[in-house]
């Protein structure tokens, strides 16, 4: 099994059984302004959360994301 074909299996096991809570954005938002060197909103973190889970959710769909630089698939 590769590492993406991995990912995926990970993936869906969060999606499907993942809940957030307050505590979870609050920690992205330490995260976020510790990794950005600014201020953060608990709004902006939770936008960047769902951000997260919905790339999460199009993965459990067994979609593959390939990422291109150029003529190479990275």
């Amino acid at each position: 099994m590769s590492g993406i074909d991995k990912f995926h299996n990970l993936a869906a096991i969060f999606t499907s059984s993942f809940r957030v809570n307050d505590q979870d954005i609050e920690e992205l938002r330490a995260i976020l302004e510790r990794e950005q060197k600014r201020k953060v909103t608990p709004e902006e973190a939770d936008e960047v959360g769902r951000g997260l889970i919905t790339v999460l959710e199009t993965l459990a769909n067994g979609r593959k994301i390939i990422v291109e630089k150029g003529d190479k698939q990275l």
